[in-house]
């Protein structure tokens, strides 16, 4: 089990069962026994960047990304980021490419 920490979360990504868990920064990461776990596909790390990323699906197409909270950060300036949840781009609302 690998514990990575961004701004705003702790994820959790067990590399045996290919699953991964996100829980709230500053909150004990044994909640995430209850906690939601994902499927992923792909796990990517870049160790110079910070960055990491999991893959949705099978085909790669849809990814999750976040870079790791560092200490002073650069990104955050020590105050945790709230989540930001997007729309669906119109066609996928649509259910697909025009035809």
């Amino acid at each position: 089990m690998e514990r990575l920490e961004s701004c705003n979360s702790i994820w959790l990504i067990d590399e045996v069962l290919m699953q991964f868990c996100r829980v709230p920064r500053g909150c004990d990461p044994a909640n995430a026994v209850s906690a939601p776990w994902q499927r992923y596909y792909a796990f990517s790390d870049d160790p110079n960047s910070g960055a990491f990323r999991v893959a949705l699906d099978e085909t790669r197409t849809r990814w999750l990304s976040s870079c790791r909270h560092r200490d002073p950060c650069p990104r955050c300036g020590q105050e945790m980021t709230g989540e930001v949840v997007m729309a669906p781009p119109p066609t996928a609302a649509a259910g697909g490419s025009a035809a």
